[in-house]
């Protein structure tokens, strides 16, 4: 059997299946489904500091502006900065910083936890002589981890919500 023969049949087997798989697919944000339901129902924490701010917002644009809220999300964050990379002259020249953050979801009204968990984040960014450079990676990694640890948790926030609507 040649090869492009055993191609054809191989596509040909493949098209029956992608077809059935392709009809279990819906997205988790489509109307109708229960975790569409929970857009906009969900108080965020308050927050005092840019960490902070930055995952409120980051929660916002995935679990919609709180209006009529049922749940009430707490967060509780622990940022850590290590050098990686040490030059000869012994100044750290690679940083890495982690955001590690404990959330639970309560419900309003009886303040009853109906989801827990942590959710961990990770990046780097190099130091220069440059103080303003230095601040501007910092704070861009201030952003990119809170959008990380946001995404994370609205995630698992939003695949549960068959659980919390029943």
């Amino acid at each position: 059997m040649s090869l492009l023969s055993r191609r054809a049949l191989l596509v040909a087997g493949l098209i029956p299946v992608a077809s059935v798989l392709a009809g279990c697919f819906r997205p988790m944000l489509a109307d109708g489904t229960a975790s569409r339901a929970l857009v906009g129902r969900i108080a965020f924490p308050s927050t005092d500091d840019r960490f902070g701010y930055f995952l409120v917002k980051a929660l916002g644009d995935r679990l919609g502006d709180p209006k009529e809220t049922e749940w009430v999300l707490s967060v509780q964050n622990r940022i850590t900065e290590r050098g990686q990379a040490i030059a000869q002259d012994n100044s750290v020249t690679r940083i890495t910083v982690t955001a590690i953050s404990r959330w639970q979801l309560r419900q309003r009204a009886n303040g009853e936890i109906v989801l827990n968990d942590t959710a961990i984040s990770e990046s780097g960014y190099n130091a220069t002589t440059s103080l303003f450079a230095t601040r501007q990676a910092e704070l861009d990694i201030e952003r990119r981890l809170a959008r990380d640890i946001g995404e994370r948790i609205a995630r698992r926030i939003l695949s549960s919500a068959e659980v919390l609507e029943g």
